[in-house]
């Protein structure tokens, strides 16, 4: 088996640049994937098995994780729930990268316990803008198409009243007057998505922050939703649509 491929940061680094371990069988994927991430600045670290993965993750320090789904031996699924059960890694963050695009694959990563879920064939800005949430919990730098959102589209329920402020191609974000813990079950209902043509994907809380909203709305939280294992058709959908609605606004 190819031994472990490692990218080091050169001595003139001024920044901390994550690590990210990325475990396929795929050795085409590997190259693919490693050499976009170390364009956009990351050091990587790839092998081929979870077995593989799980002694190097043990063996090092990783801020990201990312994995097949179908491998042989050890699938990504039992990879996940392997690290899942070590408490060191509770937090750590951990995408599957797969061709598994059926809801019932998305909810079985997720249970399983991965952070998101990102389908092949890869879309650069939307696998970026992903790794980049997962790392700093939804803040970081944004890579995708991101409409604010105001009106009758931006009224919704999380078991609870809310206005949703924002949509983008990877997550969807909305304020309230109280906070949503991360285990707390939710059910979303607003007429975005029908708006757009798509059913309610699956989504994950991934960020829940107290603000100081515009003076109508006052003191509440923000709390942001990550699209989990969005299909390519409905994320063409969702990008349209967004594009559609600002040249809208600039008319």
């Amino acid at each position: 088996m190819p031994q472990p491929q490692v990218s080091m940061p050169t001595a003139t680094d001024t920044q901390i640049t994550p690590r990210l371990l990325i475990v396929d069988d795929e050795l085409a994927v590997l190259k693919l994937v490693k050499a976009l991430l170390n364009r956009h600045e990351y050091e990587v670290v790839t092998c081929q098995s979870g077995a593989e993965g799980l002694k190097l993750l043990n063996a090092g320090v990783f801020d990201c994780i990312i994995t097949d789904a179908l491998m042989p031996e050890m699938s990504g699924y039992d990879f996940v729930q392997s690290i899942r059960k070590q408490p060191q890694f509770a937090n750590l963050p951990i995408l599957m990268l797969t061709r598994k695009r059926h809801r019932q694959d998305v909810k079985k990563a997720v249970d399983s316990g991965v952070s998101d879920y990102v389908l092949k064939p890869i879309d650069e800005h939307l696998f970026l803008d992903k790794i980049e949430l997962c790392l700093k919990k939804g803040s970081g730098k944004r890579h995708v198409f991101e409409l604010p959102l105001t009106g009758p589209l931006s009224q919704g329920t999380v078991q609870l009243p809310c206005e949703v402020t924002s949509v983008s191609e990877a997550d969807l974000t909305l304020w309230t007057q109280l906070p949503l813990p991360a285990e707390q079950e939710f059910t979303l209902r607003t007429k975005i998505f029908h708006e757009i043509g798509i059913d309610v994907p699956h989504m994950k809380l991934i960020n829940c922050e107290l603000i100081s909203g515009s003076p109508e709305r006052g003191t509440g939280y923000e709390i942001k939703f990550a699209f989990i294992g969005v299909a390519e058709e409905d994320l063409r959908k969702i990008r349209a649509w967004i594009q559609k609605e600002a040249i809208k606004r600039r008319n």
